[in-house]
């Protein structure tokens, strides 16, 4: 009767602290499974070996400020002590700004056996285009999904941290394809700036080639700002895009001018267009028929003509958004998918769509299907920045192109 009379004339002091004990025991039981995780998972690797054939010598691009400073902590934790513990040699490239791994990637003397890349989208760009930017053969890629927007959230008020201990096993498991040597060939999406519309090819600018797509608009310039409230939680984003409904209307509209090719699996005309094209001609001898695999195949395939994909379409649109994916169509070859958004007006229409947007649901206006497209934004556009794998660019006359079975890749 005592205890229940302290609690009851002490209850704000008792909720605090059975939350805080709550809390303390929660964090405690997560870190003792993922401790027996990963004691499970290190004596797998440990009993498996060293696969035949697997590669010898590694080295890690690492973001040290990737996922808020986090992931550097992360990889040496969960992923450093596996690559050693499976009798692999390690050595560890700390980026120090941006285009650093682009650069040393490109300029090495000799590449290692696997490159791993433990960042985010930004550093993973970086890593592919100082790749394909070099002469000679090149080593494969292993990608640790260490980057903030990989990372998984726990839910609204949920002071539960079982989402750690998922996350520890999405990092582990990344790692398993390297360790039983499993891989396949990836295709990438390049990019080349144009001097302007009339030019058939890029200029000597080096292409920027990436894997997950390119973004530019309004939609992006949102999802960029919100990092400013990031005091606000999970409703960050929605801040982010309830004040940009107030910004005025001068940048909401942006004019592009476009020409795109229809898709293609590979003919005589993708040939002849590869091999005109200056800065890209050698990376797609090498790529198609070295690195592919089946030679054979390709080689067949440029004896195919295939009208269409010499032909060019343009239109012109107004559009809020721009979107252009990299998919694996139902014919198993690659192609670019570009989504024109142009449905989202500013007033009390946009703030009720906000729920939409930052469940990134708004249906597109237009889907273009293509192997190539170029874009050419108007001059009068503001400085909205064009978004390529997360690193941003100036928005210029630019051409998006495909390069199949680019890279090898564990997975």
């Amino acid at each position: 009767m005592n205890a229940l009379r302290v609690l009851r004339n002490n209850w704000k002091k008792s909720v605090f602290i059975s939350g805080l004990m709550g809390y303390g025991l929660s964090t405690l039981k997560t870190n003792i499974e993922i401790k027996q995780y990963m004691n499970e998972f290190s004596n797998d690797v440990l009993h498996a070996g060293h696969q035949h054939g697997s590669p010898q010598n590694v080295l890690v691009v690492m973001n040290p400020i990737a996922n808020n400073k986090k992931a550097e902590n992360l990889f040496k934790k969960y992923c450093e002590p596996v690559l050693h513990l499976a009798g692999y040699s390690v050595e560890i490239l700390r980026t120090n700004y941006i285009g650093h791994a682009k650069a040393y990637v490109e300029e090495m003397n000799k590449l290692p056996d696997v490159i791993v890349v433990a960042g985010g989208d930004g550093t993973k760009s970086e890593v592919i285009t100082g790749l394909l930017r070099r002469q000679g053969n090149l080593c494969p890629i292993s990608f640790i999904p260490l980057g903030r927007d990989r990372q998984p959230h726990s839910s609204f008020f949920s002071f539960s941290k079982q989402h750690e201990l998922d996350y520890v096993i999405t990092l582990s498991k990344s790692l398993v394809p390297l360790l039983k040597n499993q891989s396949k060939y990836e295709s990438v999406i390049q990019y080349d700036v144009l001097n302007n519309p009339a030019d058939e090819n890029p200029n000597q600018l080096k292409p920027i080639f990436g894997l997950n797509g390119f973004s530019w608009g309004l939609l992006k310039d949102i999802d960029t700002r919100k990092d400013k409230y990031w005091y606000l939680g999970p409703l960050k984003h929605h801040i982010a895009a309830f004040l940009r409904s107030f910004s005025g209307t001068v940048d909401w509209n942006m004019d592009t001018d476009y020409v795109y090719t229809p898709p293609c699996s590979g003919c005589s005309n993708c040939r002849v267009q590869k091999e005109k094209t200056p800065n890209t001609g050698f990376f797609l001898t090498k790529l198609v028929t070295t690195q592919n695999g089946n030679g054979d195949s390709q080689d067949s395939q440029m004896h195919i003509v295939n009208d269409e994909c010499a032909t060019n379409l343009q239109g012109s649109i107004k559009s809020n958004q721009i979107n252009i994916t990299l998919n694996q169509n139902s014919q198993n070859f690659a192609e670019l998918e570009s989504k024109f958004i142009d449905s989202l007006q500013p007033g009390w229409d946009f703030i009720k769509k906000i729920p939409n947007i930052t469940n990134k649901s708004i249906e597109p206006n237009l889907i273009l299907k293509s192997r190539t497209i170029k874009l050419y934004p108007a001059t009068s556009n503001p400085n909205i920045f064009y978004s390529i794998d997360g690193e941003e660019y100036e928005p210029r006359p630019i051409k998006v192109s495909i390069v199949p079975n680019a890279i090898k890749v564990f997975c």
